[in-house]
């Protein structure tokens, strides 16, 4: 564990860049001249090329090591950062943060690899307790640490300043991923390159005809864009049963996703992260420009969520051993309640002032922080158990690409409308309009996670389903 902390530090970077861009958010539109719409595109264009170089960037581990992948992606986010802050305009920056988001596609699905390859299974699972609370943390830590660095006074300025700090992690990785163990490739199948773009390209049509459709009225253009993702993502997974038929390298084997527990994990996460990515984005835009907060204050308020996510996180094998295969659950029903909880909060305080809202958050902020947390440890077990270890950079990627674009979705579709309700609702009710849509999300998780439920392993974190004869002589056992 402690020659592998470059690892760690790195899971922290890759999430702490995408986190940054929420808390820049509400600055962009008066610096940039944005559109709510074109801002939600700068958010989402990093997660958008981050879902689609991860599942790639596995392969490209598996095959021709993860040490050196790690590397390059660490100087490739730190390249790509200082671009971003030195953008001049709002389509550079959005070129910038699809170059974040490929930079650190690279880099994320080797700390898991390397994280899943290191030893047995205690290793493992302390290394999966680490990596959750690192890149927890990690998005959590660019909310509080950007608003910070956005009210200091720096050669750069604003929200320049707190997109340059994306750097920081990568060149502290870098410190000590030259030391780490150098395992031997993996694989030997040729990566299948052009799956990356024919998933890509589709995915961020999606994405951008969702993000500006309810700004630009929803026109032909923007209900095309969509369409056009829809049958270029439904193109690309033919295209991959095809090639996988014929003996041909694919991006994803659809036969690894016939895998009941895997083919159920990702789905969760889906659920899981359109719920977190919307979730963040809106807290911004709700405290910064509707609360009128700083970016300083707005990154204080987040400290209680941020703290129980970082502790629970931490001590994650201790809450999956007394809770099971049940943690999951239980999870979702914390995060259901705490969600009621704060959208009723926020209806009935519309235009009360800022104080009853803050305090009522942190309060919550505490029951919200270890239930997500309590989700997302136990579900990333969950996937990486599912693939065997010879292509635990695919098992990282297939998880991260799911997380990624879920974020991307959330922001596009929840935040879009929360954007849309909030002139005439107000922030605070189209906070809590936006936080009842999280609340069927999460009640759809906890049914996929009842259903995942079959056999926890030894740790406790929930595996895929066991034959008959297996399961009955654990029983005996």
């Amino acid at each position: 564990m402690n020659k592998t902390w470059p690892v760690f530090v790195a899971a922290f970077g890759a999430t702490y860049t995408f986190s940054i861009g929420n808390v820049t958010a509400p600055r962009l539109g008066p610096d940039l001249g944005a559109s709510p719409g074109e801002v939600a595109l700068v958010l989402a264009a990093f997660a958008v090329s981050f879902a689609a170089g991860l599942i790639l960037a596995g392969r490209l581990g598996d095959r021709y090591g993860r040490r050196r992948l790690l590397i390059i992606g660490l100087i490739a986010l730190v390249t790509t950062s200082a671009l971003a802050a030195a953008a001049p305009g709002l389509w550079w920056l959005v070129a910038a943060r699809v170059a974040q988001g490929a930079a650190s596609a690279i880099v994320m699905p080797q700390t898991l690899a390397i994280i899943q390859t290191s030893g047995g299974e205690p290793v493992r699972a302390r290394g999966i307790a680490a990596f959750t609370a690192s890149s927890g943390v990690g998005t959590v830590a660019g909310q509080i640490a950007g608003g910070l660095v956005m009210g200091l006074s720096l050669p750069f300025d604003g929200w320049r300043g707190a997109v340059l700090t994306s750097a920081i992690p990568s060149v502290v990785a870098l410190l000590g991923a030259y030391r780490l163990q150098a395992h031997p490739p993996a694989g030997t199948e040729r990566p299948d390159l052009g799956g990356a773009f024919r998933v890509g390209i589709p995915l961020l049509a999606l994405i951008a005809g969702l993000s500006l459709g309810p700004t630009a009225g929803w026109t032909w253009w923007t209900w095309g864009l969509a369409v056009l993702g829809v049958l270029g993502l439904s193109g690309f997974l033919v295209n991959q049963a095809r090639r996988e038929r014929a003996g041909r390298p694919v991006l994803v084997a659809p036969s690894t996703l016939r895998q009941p527990a895997l083919r159920l994990g990702l789905l969760m996460a889906l659920l899981l992260f359109a719920g977190y990515g919307a979730f963040s984005y809106e807290y911004s835009m709700l405290t910064q420009t509707g609360l009128g907060l700083t970016p300083v204050q707005s990154g204080l308020a987040l400290a209680a969520f941020a703290g129980t996510f970082v502790v629970a996180g931490l001590r994650m094998p201790h809450i999956t051993a007394r809770f099971g295969d049940r943690t999951m659950e239980l999870a979702a029903g914390l995060l259901a309640a705490g969600l009621v909880l704060l959208g009723l909060v926020s209806w009935v305080t519309q235009g009360t002032g800022t104080a009853v809202w803050i305090g009522c958050f942190e309060v919550l902020g505490v029951l919200l922080g270890a239930a997500q947390a309590s989700q997302y440890g136990p579900l990333v077990g969950t996937v990486l158990a599912a693939v065997p270890a010879r292509v635990a950079g695919l098992a990282g990627g297939l998880f991260t690409t799911a997380q990624q674009a879920a974020l991307a979705l959330g922001i596009a579709t929840l935040g879009g409308l929360f954007g849309t309700l909030a002139p005439s609702l107000g922030w605070q009710r189209a906070f809590a309009v936006a936080l009842g849509l999280q609340v069927l999300t999460t009640a759809l998780f906890w049914m996929l996670a009842r259903r995942l439920r079959t056999r926890p392993s030894r740790s406790g974190v929930p595996l895929a389903p066991v034959p008959n004869q297996q399961r009955k002589k654990e029983t005996h056992s």
